[in-house]
Order: C-alpha cells, then sequence, then structure tokens
C-alpha cells in the first residue's frame, strides 16, 4: 500500500510537470565523459519510431521470482537467468542479497520454480554455501537444471536431477593454468537430453586484482562437457579472441544463443572492441569467425593518439538461431572516444543494432541514419520524447536504448525486447526505463518488422518504476517468459556506491524479480505467429555481381505503391524509381546500374509502409 501511495504521489507530480515540456534535443549535445564515470550526443532527427502500443492486463506480470537489495545485474549483456521447460514448468535465477550493508555478505543465487499452477515460497537463503555472483541459468540432462556463477575465485557449477526440488550439487570449476579467477559465466546445454555443457567465462582483468592471461587483460575462454559437467574438455582459448586480435575484453560483453542441435554461437563486442559472431556446428569442436563490425581502435590504450568521437558497440547484446540455424543479433548502439584521460563514451547516444548471418559485415561508421536507411536500427527512443527541466539519465553504461534479449519460436517469429528510458523521472529525477518489444517474421532471407512496439510494462504495477535487466527464456508456447529487475529508483544503487561521479540512484532499496509472460497474440502486431505468407517478399538481384543492369523479382499479397532505391555504404541514395500502384501479384524490377562505380549497394523495396532490404555487388 505505502508502494502504490508513493507512486500516485509521484504520478500527480509529473501530471503536473508536463504542463511545459521541452524537447531533450534542444540542450544535449556533444559532451564527452570518462568512462566508467562517463558523452551526450543529440537523438538523431528524422527518424520515426514505430508506433508505441500499450500493454494490456494480458501482459501483467505471471509471478515474483525473489527479492534483493542488491540491484547490479550485469555489467553489459544480461545473462540468461529462465527457463520454460516443455511441461509449463518455469525455473528463474537473480543475484540475491538481503543484507542492507554495502559487503552483501549472502550474495548469491536467488531461485525460483513454477510447478505449473503457482510460484513457489520467494527463497530467503542463496543455493550456494559460499557467495557468488552472476547466475547463468540451464536445463541440464533429461529433467535436471544447472546454475554457474563466480565466487572469489573459481567458478561455482551447482547442479540437481529434478528441477525445481532436492539438494543442489556445488562443485568448484578449477581455473586454466595463468589465470588467478574465472569471472562472469554463461553457461548453455545442448542435445536432446541437454547433457553437453558450454560455458564462456572471462579471465580476471587487472583491475580486478587478476592478470593478463596470453598477453589479454580479460580473455575470453571456452570450456566443454560431454558428460553433463562430471568431466571438462578445459579452457581453450578461440581462435581470433586472441592478444592478436586484442588487448582484453570487458566483463559480461558476449551472449550466448540458444544452441540447436549441434549449432552454437555466441556474440562478443564492445566500444572498443570489434562486435562479432562465433559459431560452432559440430557441437563446439571446432568455431568460426564473423567480424559484424569492425572497430577502427580495437587495440587502442591511452598511450596512443586521441580518436575522434565514433560509432560502436555498447556491449549489451543478445543473439539467437532460427530455424535454419542463422545467427540473429542485436546490440545497443553507443558513441565513444579517447585521448589522454582514458576511453570516453556518451551516454545519451541512443538506438538499438540489428543484423543476421544474411547480411554483409555492417559498415564502420555506425551512423544511425545509415543504419536505420537499410532495416538495421528496429528501435530507438521516439524524437516526440520531452523533459520538463534538465533531464538526468541514470547510467547504465549503455545506450538510451539497450539491454536486448531475444526469442525465436518454432515458426520462425522473433521478438527482440529491450529497455528504453522514458519522459518520466524518479523522485530523484533520473530518467525510468521501461521494457518494450518489437516482433519480426523471418522468411527465407527476409525479416519484416511489425509496425508497431509493445511496451511490456505500462500497467499500474510498473508505472513510474524502474524497469531492467530482462531476460526472456529461450523457449516459448503461446506466451512470452521474460524475468527483470523492477524498483522505484533508475540507476543501480551498487554502482553509485561505488564510483564518486556516478549518475543515478545512491540510496539503497528493495528490488523485486518478476516475471512477465506476455501472450503472442496480444504483443503481435502486423505479423502472425502462425506460418504466414509475408506481404512482401523480395528476391535476391541476379546477376549478382553485375555490369550494367540487374534484376529482382517481388511478390505482393496486397495490392499497393511501389518504390525502389540503390544506396551505397555512406546510405547515400545513388538511384531510384517509383513503379507507381500495382496489384497484388508478382513482378520483376530491372535495377540500373551504368552509372554506379565498382562496388557493394543496397537495394531497398517498398510497399505499404513495408521494405526489404538486401545487398548487390557492382563489378
Amino acid at each position: 500500500m505505502k508502494k502504490l501511495v508513493v507512486l500516485l504521489a509521484i504520478a500527480l507530480v509529473a501530471g503536473g510537470a508536463m504542463a511545459q515540456p521541452r524537447s531533450i534535443m534542444a540542450r544535449h549535445k556533444n559532451i564527452a565523459v570518462l568512462k566508467p564515470s562517463a558523452a551526450i550526443n543529440d537523438l538523431r532527427p528524422g527518424m520515426q519510431s514505430p508506433n508505441p502500443v500499450l500493454s494490456t492486463k494480458s501482459l501483467q506480470e505471471a509471478g515474483e521470482v525473489c527479492q534483493s537489495y542488491y540491484d547490479l545485474q550485469t555489467n553489459s549483456s544480461n545473462m540468461n537467468r529462465i527457463y520454460m521447460f516443455s511441461d509449463g514448468t518455469i525455473g528463474a535465477t537473480a543475484i540475491m542479497s538481503h543484507s542492507q550493508s554495502t559487503s552483501f555478505t549472502d550474495r548469491g543465487t536467488g531461485y525460483n520454480y513454477f510447478d505449473g499452477s503457482s510460484w513457489a515460497t520467494e527463497p530467503s537463503q542463496r543455493i550456494e554455501n559460499v557467495r557468488t555472483g552472476w547466475p547463468s541459468y540451464a536445463p541440464l540432462g533429461p529433467s535436471g537444471e544447472i546454475v554457474v556463477t563466480h565466487g572469489s575465485a573459481n567458478l561455482i557449477v551447482s547442479t540437481r536431477a529434478t528441477k525445481g526440488t532436492g539438494t543442489w550439487t556445488q562443485t568448484n570449476m578449477p581455473n586454466p593454468s595463468g589465470a588467478a579467477a574465472m569471472l562472469w559465466a554463461r553457461v548453455v546445454t545442448s542435445g536432446t537430453d541437454h547433457n553437453t555443457v558450454h560455458i564462456i567465462a572471462m579471465t580476471e582483468p587487472t583491475a580486478n586484482g587478476g592478470t593478463a592471461y596470453n598477453g589479454l587483460d580479460g580473455a575470453i575462454l571456452y570450456n566443454r562437457s560431454l558428460d553433463g559437467g562430471a568431466t571438462w574438455d578445459g579452457w581453450k582459448q578461440l581462435d581470433g579472441m586472441g592478444s592478436d586480435e586484442y588487448i582484453g575484453f570487458a566483463g559480461d560483453a558476449y551472449a550466448w544463443a540458444e544452441p540447436h542441435g549441434n549449432t552454437l554461437a555466441f556474440a562478443v563486442g564492445d566500444n572498443f572492441i570489434d562486435q562479432f559472431v562465433m559459431k560452432s556446428t559440430d557441437n563446439g569442436s571446432t568455431w568460426t569467425k564473423t567480424i559484424v563490425w569492425q572497430c577502427p581502435y580495437d587495440k587502442w590504450t591511452t598511450s596512443n593518439d586521441t580518436t575522434p568521437a565514433f560509432y560502436c558497440s555498447d556491449g549489451c547484446m543478445a543473439i539467437a538461431l532460427d530455424n535454419n540455424d542463422v545467427a540473429h543479433l542485436s546490440f545497443g548502439l553507443q558513441r565513444a572516444k579517447g585521448d589522454a584521460d582514458g576511453k570516453k563514451w556518451y551516454p545519451y547516444t541512443d538506438g538499438l543494432v540489428y543484423w543476421n548471418e544474411n547480411m554483409t559485415q555492417l559498415p564502420q561508421d555506425l551512423n544511425p541514419d545509415t543504419l536505420y536507411a537499410h532495416g538495421n536500427l528496429p528501435a530507438y527512443v521516439t524524437d516526440t520524447v520531452c523533459f520538463t527541466g534538465t533531464p538526468t539519465l541514470a547510467y547504465y553504461y549503455n545506450s538510451m536504448t539497450s539491454d536486448p534479449t531475444m526469442v525465436i519460436d518454432d515458426n520462425n517469429n522473433m521478438f527482440l525486447i529491450y529497455t528504453q528510458v522514458t519522459s518520466t523521472a524518479d523522485g530523484d529525477g533520473y530518467m525510468l526505463r521501461n521494457i518494450s518489444e518489437r516482433t519480426a517474421t523471418i522468411s527465407g532471407n527476409n525479416v519484416i518488422w511489425s509496425d508497431s512496439t509493445n511496451i511490456l510494462t505500462k500497467d499500474l504495477e510498473f508505472f513510474m518504476t524502474e524497469c531492467m535487466y530482462p531476460s526472456a527464456s529461450p523457449t516459448s508456447n503461446d506466451k512470452l517468459y521474460i524475468v527483470f529487475q523492477n524498483d522505484e529508483y533508475a540507476g543501480s544503487y551498487v554502482k553509485g556506491a561505488s564510483q564518486t561521479s556516478y549518475q543515478g540512484q545512491t540510496s539503497m532499496s528493495e528490488n523485486y524479480f518478476k516475471v512477465l509472460t506476455p501472450s503472442k497474440n496480444t504483443i503481435q502486431t502486423g505479423v502472425s505467429n502462425k506460418n504466414m505468407k509475408p506481404a512482401l517478399t523480395v528476391s535476391r538481384n541476379y546477376p549478382n555481381p553485375f555490369k550494367g543492369t540487374t534484376r529482382i523479382g517481388i511478390n505482393m499479397e496486397k495490392a499497393g505503391n511501389v518504390s525502389v532505391e540503390v544506396t551505397n555504404m555512406m546510405g547515400q541514395v545513388v538511384w531510384s524509381a517509383d513503379k507507381g500502384y500495382k496489384p497484388a501479384g508478382t513482378y520483376q524490377i530491372a535495377i540500373d546500374g551504368n552509372n554506379l562505380t565498382t562496388g557493394v549497394y543496397f537495394y531497398t523495396v517498398r510497399v505499404n509502409g513495408q521494405s526489404v532490404t538486401n545487398k548487390m555487388v557492382v563489378e
């Protein structure tokens, strides 16, 4: 009751304050701030956000996992913390501490279980017998479960044969030779019985008291068990992730996709390193690296020359495999630079980037206008967001639209879930975040996005509260299953207590870890959760590469106005054609490339507000 009164009071204040809104773009320009204390970029003009759709009662939370005073769930990407089993039961985890001291001596894994009808009593104790953090959760064996966390020096693996019941078996995983500790683990399991366990984790960097590992200040290593964790292959540093390419990695700046058979994939990226995907088609025996975006300064240190401001990944990403084992990736768009003071970032940079394996490498200049033109920017804060007074952003050290988690279901529907800042503020004046979602249908090489986004935390329960760290179960039925952190203040108290120039929550509060179960039929707008035929299908151009003229085929399920434009790698329109109104049917369109120089281009077909973009090469 007390919480509701507080919320209503804040709502009244906010309602009166909205009388004289001011645009954020008019006040925030380029201001560089040292990272991690933290540069401010104006929002991109000219972009139109997908129409927001407010949530309904069907989007209310299905339960509460646990409560905690410890509120930092990740440094960058969210680990997998929830799984919906085939029988409809659910296991969910969070970093939990009931201590109100800054030492959080009881910190560990808070675990809860949904038996198909109700959630168990919220846990009062962690599942481990020592202080741990950063739980990553997955199924294990025919009906068991596994949680991997880090302790003071080792990774701790907790397992049990029957989900939801019984005693956890806890083992310490040995560190690789030369590593003082292993931190920030991610675990997934593969095989029909989930008996193959895959872990990626990072050696302790020097900033945390560790030492360099094979020339890297923080190395990401891979380990595998073929027998449910009884024995392990040993830690491996994969090709393409060594000191020849990088000087080190950032904590939590990586994420697993849910495995498909013997196909595995994980993503890595951050401000000053490439954004890339590591993929295996033989259950982790061999790996192939694909660079999604190439960082121009991935070996930059403070001893190097000053870098100009550049667009990059914010280190928060999600990756998923579709039904054809194609990897789909999303990450927050950030801006950074470096000078004699160190690496700096731009807190008010905005945008969520999208890429898949059927696309070419993203341009080195991740200009949001170019990304938007090519269909690589599916989410961002709307240009119409206004604030009263001076809006203050609580630092999570990521984009204003970030924290993605991704689900691709059996019908190849993709659900991209993320957080974004809102125009409302908490009692301390910091902008709150909500959890939003946008749906797409994957059909061959085409990805058709819904016309609208869904705000999943718009009900009274979440009104004027901070909703952060969403993690979605990779499995779904007619619903999605998303665990997230909810409290009344923007930002992280754990960060605020440890950093002198931090912006955001600086007083301790209780946090609630809740589960959303949105219905697919409710949140899907413009796409269907059935095996639908896309309203617009565009073929690859032929011939390709080509000289002179090439042709594309389009199939329209509905009549409409058809237009085609060709852009270069900088997003500049170099050729366009308006084909006018066409009845539903199949057509061929010729693209004239006689005046185009040799290089890579993108052609975009637009019909009835939908667009499909593909790559072509001019010889």
